[in-house]
């Protein structure tokens, strides 16, 4: 029986974690040409939503958050210490499912985990070292990028998990509350006309109602805003000029899903995304890793080509070396 010193390496950590990402891509291809296939095979279009792949990815996802996390401290602190790491996520896993801090058992189970790769990100990041200054800027771009990609994973399963969406019927110099959200809208001026250059029968291309609207956080004044719901003849569609607030933690959606013109009243749309900072921050701390790797390779190749070059001092110098030690070579030929 061989022993776990010899099962728990790097490479069978790495070859775990890339069986992992097969898995996963081999799953949202699949539904990816779900759609397809019924399509091609019996004429009815599907659409599958985001509770489809979260569904099936969950778990792979978090398996793999996992092994990641063991193979960062396999790397810099120690078997054990990636075992004690990986354990107390898992623990704090299954105790979160228990007590369920969160409103959401997704969020639940995946937080203790997240939070146990981002220590081993982190620990990994502070213990880094290298021969020279492109090996420690290509170590610190690497794990750079670990710690984006986790910091991506806590914004998607907040943000997927968190999100509020309601609904409310609005007319003119009135208020629309969602108290579920903390927000409250109050229609402030309602306007419609045509618009743009005259076409067909009409005297513009398109007719547009625009919708503003004061914003209430928590029973305070938030912010002014705009939306339009607009009737375009030209293209023979409708569409909408929505209202986007991004903030710190959390993101602020409205839009308009019908109006009554005649009665001043608008259907309003909105919804409310929290931790999406995590997410965008997570991907700009990616790039930010890529950009540091790439400019550390690019060191590293320049070092090479003036290391193994014929001109400068050193590179006469080792010329020089070599032609003293053929010359007694050949007098003994």
């Amino acid at each position: 029986m061989k022993k776990i010193d010899e099962i728990l390496t790097v490479r069978s950590t790495m070859f775990a974690a890339i069986s992992v990402l097969v898995l996963l891509a081999a799953i949202v291809t699949m539904g990816l040409l779900t759609p397809f296939l019924v399509k091609v095979t019996s004429g009815e279009g599907i659409l599958l939503e985001a509770a489809y792949f979260n569904a099936r990815t969950a778990l792979p996802t978090l398996a793999l958050v996992l092994v990641l996390a063991f193979c960062l401290m396999l790397g810099s602190a120690g078997r054990k210490e990636g075992l004690v790491v990986v354990g107390l996520g898992v623990l704090g896993s299954i105790v979160s499912a228990v007590f369920s801090p969160f409103s959401s058992m997704p969020i639940n189970v995946a937080f203790p985990i997240l939070s146990a790769a981002l220590f081993a990100v982190v620990y990994k990041l502070l213990s880094s070292r290298g021969s020279n200054f492109s090996e420690k800027l290509r170590r610190t771009g690497s794990h750079i990028i670990h710690l984006g990609a986790v910091l991506l994973l806590v914004g998607i399963v907040f943000s997927t998990n968190l999100n509020l969406e309601d609904s409310a019927i609005i007319s003119l110099d009135e208020v629309g509350t969602f108290e579920s959200m903390g927000y409250s809208i109050r229609i402030t001026d309602f306007s419609s006309g045509m618009e743009g250059e005259p076409y067909g029968g009409y005297s513009g291309s398109a007719y547009v109602n625009t919708i503003d609207f004061d914003v209430y956080k928590w029973g305070r004044f938030f912010e002014h805003g705009q939306v339009k719901y607009i009737n375009d003849f030209k293209w023979g569609q409708s569409y909408t000029e929505t209202y986007i607030h991004r903030g710190l933690l959390e993101e602020l959606f409205i839009a308009p899903k019908s109006v009554d013109s005649k009665t001043q009243t608008v259907d309003l749309y909105v919804r409310k995304v929290p931790f999406m900072t995590f997410l965008w921050g997570g991907f700009y701390i990616m790039v930010l890793g890529i950009v540091l790797v790439f400019v550390s390779g690019s060191l590293s190749s320049g070092n090479r080509v003036s290391g193994n070059g014929v001109s400068g001092n050193e590179g006469r110098a080792k010329m020089a070396k070599n032609q003293k030690k053929t010359k007694p070579e050949m007098r003994r030929e």
